[in-house]
């Protein structure tokens, strides 16, 4: 069996749902800028409890990779994630007037959280990794469709820290890197674990859709 794009094949399992999570109505919103405050600051939120188990999630592979290139790649997802993901949301909140609230996970943000650290501990690499991928992956895709629209070209959008973030170089950059590290792993592996990998992925997908929506139900 050909693993070389192993990545693509996690895409195959998950058509509809990638779909559907990258031009989800939340995305939507978004890219036009017509979510309401209650929708961004659950969202922010809630993206701010996620992505705290995120750093984890990314340090805990860290340690579990061979080498030390893969090593630096996942310390260094987890910085973006701490310090630029984690420092945007602070940002925006404050242009949008709006203050973090101490709120409790939601449901969608928990079952992704349990997705994740239960994934990340499993006995194989990679199935915590085909787990944890979609985060990143999905956040640059959105992201790069994103730019392409004329409608997000404003320097006024009111979500134009978020925007400029996911699609920032160094973000596409970080997405190519787990993809091409997804894959390589995935060489070393047999049918029976890139199946449990596969459904490990097609699993975060669908908890990428049920966070967007989430947030897309706040009122």
């Amino acid at each position: 069996m050909n693993t070389s794009s192993f990545y693509q094949r996690c895409l195959a399992a998950c058509a509809a749902e990638w779909e559907l999570a990258a031009t989800h109505p939340f995305v939507e919103g978004l890219a036009v800028g017509n979510l309401i405050l209650p929708q961004i600051r659950h969202y922010l939120i809630q993206d701010g409890l996620y992505l705290q188990n995120y750093v984890k999630v990314c340090r805990t592979l860290a340690e579990r990779v061979s080498t030390d290139a893969d090593k630096k790649m996942f310390i260094d997802s987890a910085l973006l994630s701490e310090e630029a993901e984690l420092g945007i949301q602070e940002q925006l909140l404050g242009k949008l007037g709006l203050t973090w609230v101490a709120e409790t996970p939601g449901s969608a943000t928990q079952a992704y959280i349990r997705q994740e650290s239960s994934a990340v501990r499993h006995p194989s690499l990679l199935v915590a990794l085909a787990a944890a991928t979609p985060c990143t992956v999905l956040y640059a895709e959105v992201g790069r469709r994103v730019d392409m629209r004329p409608e997000t070209k404003s320097p006024e959008h009111p979500f134009r820290l978020w925007l400029d973030l996911y699609a920032d170089a160094a973000v596409q950059e970080m997405a190519t890197q787990w993809i091409e590290c997804l894959n390589r792993y995935a060489l070393e592996t047999d049918v029976p674990e890139q199946v449990e990998a596969l459904n490990a992925y097609v699993a975060s997908m669908q908890c990428e859709i049920d966070f967007w929506e989430q947030a897309w139900q706040a009122r």
